[in-house]
């Protein structure tokens, strides 16, 4: 609200503006303290909000760690990776493998065809469907009622044919629209008659060894570019790769192995020179392993769940060298997913542990707007880098849910017949004796990597268990942390009503605006009392003239 523009003291040289100003920040004192205890409170929501958003980020590295594959790690080595790779899984077990002999590499399935046209051109993308030695693709529809006209399902192929119960019609018997599919009989068509047309070409292929054949369906104004597409879908399982300037097509199966197959059926089989007879297949993966001679459909073969990739062939009649594939637990991985953890909740620990120890400077009051107007940025900053200390000082919630973390670590164990390993602290992790440390925990890296390569399933169970796991258990209590602190200090971006805090935050408000409205009021009874002072003196010293006046001319 824009402040009315008054001119003060003209009479009695008084500058009343400064008085009344001074009067009203002795008057807006009860505000300011309501402003600074609203302060106050943002800044210990703040405090809650950041511990909430560091528990989280806790919980969520505890749950990633509850994988498996975190704690069963594999780590897999070939002695000759040219010839043979090799991956392994948490599901490995620490095995050793010979690879003595690939005698053949799996590859599939395929073929090059030189393409030509009905006139005996070479094939161009640009060929319509229509010129090649293509099969035509009947279709078929029965009337209902007597019609004399009806719109195919499908285009009609350019000098196609139209049979009424098998019996070819004239060209002079009916009209047909191609742009929109539409046929206008001469006379009516007996109900329930068969009409079938020609309504382009089709394709059928093989697939697979033994497979019944699919059917491609190519539009009656498609060209030879559409029949590429068709043949690369995803169903075909073709790879179609064409060579415009030689008129070369090559087909490639997806899959490798003597399963792979490519031919077609009908006319076809002609056109792409590939029908079932031709035997055009794929080979399978023959190679040695450990003595045991093993045929594969593809070059990607699971072992022992070792993932082993052949790359080159090496003959058993030439005596080569074996290729030695390992496969171990991968320690270093563990305890990094370990230690990743550990620091993320040490993290959290300091956190809480600087906000319940920090010192509280009660005299440094958040700032009033004049204070702050009377200060550089500098100061201001100094100031309140102070005024914001203490915040949670002693705060029973954040001190409760360090209590209740620190002992999920000393109260996890479980049963095992190897006592050396039943609790953490046991394999290197233990929350040590300096209580002011909050319950950080202290690793010992030595003895965390002996504990993995050990017994990895052990140290998994001691994580993991759904009963008493330490990961489980960090994370209830991290989620119950966060919902207490959650309903004193809400969420990120939660509205004021939804948390305590926030609904004091706006009583505050309330009860700001009232007192701005009665300061208000106080401010304007001031002017107008001065004002009335103006008035009087005004009357007083016109009096006073004319008196003077009075007297001199009597003189």
């Amino acid at each position: 609200m824009t402040s009315p523009i008054r001119f003060g003291g003209l009479a009695s040289g008084i500058d009343t503006d400064t008085i009344i100003k001074q009067l009203m920040q002795v008057e807006r004192v009860p505000v300011d303290k309501l402003e600074q205890k609203k302060q106050t409170t943002e800044w210990k929501r703040d405090a809650y909000r950041e511990i909430n958003r560091s528990l989280m980020t806790m919980r969520n590295s505890a749950v990633d760690l509850m994988f498996s594959r975190n704690f069963l790690a594999k780590t897999a080595s070939s002695s000759d990776t040219s010839r043979v790779e090799v991956t392994s899984s948490p599901s490995s077990g620490n095995a050793a493998l010979e690879i003595r002999s690939v005698e053949n590499l799996a590859t599939s399935a395929s073929h090059i065809v030189q393409l030509r046209d009905k006139n005996n051109n070479l094939v161009t993308r640009e060929t319509a469907a229509k010129d090649l030695d293509l099969e035509i693709n009947t279709k078929i529809q029965t009337f209902t009622g007597s019609p004399t006209e009806v719109t195919l399902d499908s285009k009609m192929n350019d000098g196609g044919k139209l049979f009424i119960n098998n019996v070819e019609l004239l060209p002079t018997e009916y009209t047909y629209d191609s742009a929109t599919g539409k046929v206008t009989f001469n006379s009516q068509i007996a109900e329930g008659a068969e009409l079938k047309y020609e309504s382009g070409f089709k394709i059928e292929y093989i697939n697979k060894d033994g497979g019944t054949p699919a059917e491609l369906t190519i539009g009656a104004d498609a060209k030879f570019s559409d029949v590429i597409t068709q043949l690369s879908s995803k169903d075909t399982n073709f790879s179609a790769f064409f060579n415009e300037a030689s008129g070369e097509l090559a087909l490639t199966h997806r899959n490798t192995g003597s399963g792979s197959t490519i031919a077609f059926t009908g006319a076809a089989a002609t056109f792409f020179n590939a029908s079932v007879a031709s035997d055009i297949k794929g080979e399978d993966a023959v190679f040695n392993v450990n003595g045991i001679q093993l045929t594969r459909s593809s070059n990607t073969v699971i072992i022992d769940n070792m993932t082993i990739t052949l790359k080159s062939e090496f003959k058993a009649a030439d005596n080569p060298t074996p290729v030695t594939l390992l496969a171990a637990t991968d320690t270093q991985k563990i305890f990094d997913n370990i230690k990743g953890f550990v620091d993320k909740y040490n993290e959290t620990i300091d956190l809480m542990n600087k906000k319940v120890r920090e010192e509280r400077f009660r005299s440094f009051t958040p700032l009033t707007q004049a204070q702050r107007d009377e200060l550089s940025e500098d100061e201001i900053k100094k100031w309140e880098d102070k005024a914001m200390s203490g915040m949670l000082r002693g705060d029973t919630i954040v001190r409760s849910a360090m209590d209740t973390m620190r002992s999920k670590w000393s109260s996890t164990s479980v049963s095992t017949n190897d006592d050396t390993m039943q609790q953490l602290f046991q394999i290197g992790l233990a929350t040590g004796a300096d209580f002011t440390s909050g319950g950080k925990i202290e690793l010992n890296e030595e003895k965390l990597k002996a504990a993995i390569e050990n017994d990895p399933e052990q140290v998994y169970q001691l994580f993991t268990n759904a009963e008493s796991g330490l990961l489980p258990q960090i994370r209830d209590a991290a989620t119950n942390s966060r919902s207490s602190i959650t309903r004193i200090a809400g969420a990120d971006g939660a509205g004021a009503p939804t948390y305590s805090m926030g609904r004091e935050m706006n009583a505050i408000d309330t009860r700001i605006q009232r007192l701005n409205d009665l300061l208000v009021d106080k401010e304007n009874a001031y002017y107008r009392r001065f004002a009335a002072m103006e008035t009087a003196m005004n009357q007083a010293n016109s009096q006073a003239a004319s008196l003077q006046q009075f007297l001199g001319g009597g003189m």
